[in-house]
């Protein structure tokens, strides 16, 4: 009788990695699916062949394909530090420098492979309600918060009303860039993002 050949694991299993270096080889992983191919073509198998693991060993971490995405993203996005959301800046840089200095690197995300892949989780997000809360608690709350550190800051300096360090007020730089950047297509100059802060959100929070 012809002996029964067995199929060996994949080559993972010679050099397992577990924990946090696992998940950071997944992560790393999607991330470079994602920007090879797209979202549309994203698939946790190919993600599973990159990093040499099993399907079954994303899933348990990560139970849907947008989770798994959204983590990837967030962990090669810039920080909110990065982003300039900062409260500890020298007094010579005014609330209206600190706005623009936020506007161009939302920009600049917005331009980058990762926003490419934020903004369709985004959409996948509309009918995902679960999803639609990972992406506010992981990527969207933090900014916000550090926005509104940002106009609290303007407050002590008598640059922005006290009703104005707000979570909705906070919110409306970031929209006005993606509106004008995903739906109208149009592009942010320098000159758009000076428009944009000195029409729009100097007005709406300025001291009276």
């Amino acid at each position: 009788m012809t002996a029964t050949k067995t199929i060996p694991e994949p080559a993972v299993a010679a050099s397992r990695r577990r924990g946090a270096a696992l998940e950071d080889a997944i992560l790393d992983a999607a991330f470079a699916e994602l920007t090879s191919v797209g979202y549309t073509a994203f698939s946790v198998e190919a993600v599973g062949a990159r990093a040499r693991t099993g399907k079954a060993s994303i899933y348990r971490r990560w139970p849907t394909r947008g989770e798994l995405m959204l983590d990837a993203v967030c962990r090669h996005l810039p920080t909110p530090h990065d982003c300039g959301f900062e409260t500890a800046l020298s007094d010579d840089v005014t609330t209206a420098d600190a706005l623009r200095q936020v506007a161009r690197m939302i920009k600049r995300v917005l331009e980058s492979p990762a926003g490419d892949v934020m903004r369709a989780i985004k959409c996948e997000a509309l009918t995902d309600p679960e999803l639609a809360r990972a992406v506010d608690d992981q990527f969207q709350g933090p900014r916000r918060q550090f926005m509104i550190q940002l106009l609290q800051r303007g407050v002590a300096r008598g640059e922005v009303r006290p009703d104005a360090a707000t979570p909705l007020v906070a919110d409306v730089l970031p929209a006005v860039l993606t509106h004008r950047m995903i739906l109208q297509r149009e592009p942010v100059s320098a000159e758009t993002i000076s428009e944009i802060v000195e029409q729009i959100l100097l007005p709406l929070i300025e001291a009276r």
